[in-house]
Order: C-alpha cells, then sequence, then structure tokens
C-alpha cells in the first residue's frame, strides 16, 4: 500500500534530512499546529477554557533538533452498546464535534483512524473540516508508527484509536512512560522523530465523562 501525504510519498521517506545536513543550533521545535503554551491564546484550550497539558516526558534535544513530526491522539468517542460495529451515542457525536472545533486552527496532513467505526466517526468531522479523508487502512499498531516518522519533518497528523491500541502507537512514536489510556475525552499531543524520545503532552476535550 501507498500512502501519499503532503504531495510525496512516505513510505519513500521523502523529507528525512540528509546525512550532511546541519541544522543551526539555535533551531526550535516549531511545527505547524504546535499544541500552545498555557499563555497562548487558548485554540486548544478545554472546556474550562484554561490549557490543562501535562507533560509525560521531558524535552529531548534530539526530538528538538530533528524537527520532527506532531501527532494528536485521541481514544474513540463514547460507544453504543450493541452491534459487531457500534458507531457513537450522543454524546459520542458531541464529543466528536468537538474534537474538530478544537483542531480547526490546526493545519492537518492526514487524518487516521482503525478499521473499526467507532474510531472513524469519532475524528470524520475534523477530516472533512480540513477537507482530508480519513485513512482506514494502515494497521494502528505495527505500521502507523513507522508510516507518520517517514513523513515530512513537520507534518501534523491526527488519529483515533482504541485502549488497545494506542499504547504500542505510543511507544512506537518513542513515548516513554507511556501514557495512561482510561476514558474518554483524552488527547495526547506528541512531537516525535525517529530515534529520539517523543514528548507527549495531555489534555482533554470536550465535555466532561458522564
Amino acid at each position: 500500500m501507498l500512502v501519499v501525504l503532503a504531495g510525496c510519498s512516505v513510505l519513500a521517506g521523502c523529507g528525512a534530512p540528509a546525512a550532511d545536513e546541519v541544522l543551526p543550533p539555535e533551531a526550535e521545535w516549531a511545527p505547524a499546529g504546535a499544541a500552545p503554551t498555557p499563555t497562548d491564546s487558548g485554540a486548544l484550550a478545554n472546556d474550562t477554557g484554561a490549557w490543562s497539558g501535562v507533560p509525560h516526558t521531558q524535552d529531548d534535544a534530539l526530538v528538538l533538533a530533528l524537527r520532527g513530526i506532531t501527532v494528536y491522539a485521541v481514544r474513540h468517542a463514547e460507544k453504543e452498546d450493541e452491534g459487531d460495529d457500534p458507531g457513537l451515542t450522543a454524546a459520542g457525536v458531541a464529543r466528536a464535534e468537538a474534537l474538530a472545533t478544537l483542531l480547526a486552527p490546526v493545519p492537518l496532513d492526514g487524518v487516521f483512524a482503525t478499521d473499526l467505526l467507532r474510531t472513524q466517526l469519532t475524528v470524520q468531522p475534523t477530516a472533512d473540516d480540513h477537507g482530508l479523508p480519513v485513512i482506514t487502512d494502515v494497521d494502528a499498531e505495527d505500521d502507523l508508527a513507522p508510516l507518520l516518522l517517514a513523513a515530512p519533518r513537520d507534518s501534523v497528523f491526527l488519529h483515533a484509536g482504541h485502549t488497545y491500541t494506542l499504547p504500542d502507537f505510543f511507544e512506537a512514536l518513542g513515548a516513554d512512560p507511556v501514557p495512561e489510556v482510561d476514558g474518554y475525552g483524552q488527547l495526547w499531543i506528541i512531537r516525535a522523530a525517529a530515534g529520539a524520545h517523543a514528548t507527549v503532552e495531555e489534555t482533554t476535550y470536550g465535555l466532561p465523562e458522564e
């Protein structure tokens, strides 16, 4: 399978730094759509209007130097109780819309979900707002992280997964420790580069879980 993002094949490794490329010492992590700080304008504030980012890892100098990718990751929103492949409840639909509102100012390059309906519906409003398809044919546990890490530097992605897929995904991106996935409405902002420790921030979106 060949996935083309931002005009090139991420499987071909385009955008990777050349072996002899030297970045200036003052280079800073500045991907499009980077998470704001608590003093920023609040574009990614939660429902209380306050940024609630909690860093899970310390900044890694190699990640900053390589200027890697940014991934916004969520667990699917509240799902219905019946059916082999359930959709979202009314609360889940509202949460999906809240995610779209939250990420409206973020210039996304790709939106990914698993092959199950509940993850696809969680990110569909965001994908629609950005004019992007929801890509569902990349294995979230084994293939997605390497695919994204091979994307051009400063690329920004959204992914919806499950309690049983997200921990492996986080680990494959270089997160250590791996964030705990324990409810609905969690949003992780991961800055990662191949061969480096990822930095992870966590916030929430949508109404508090009932």
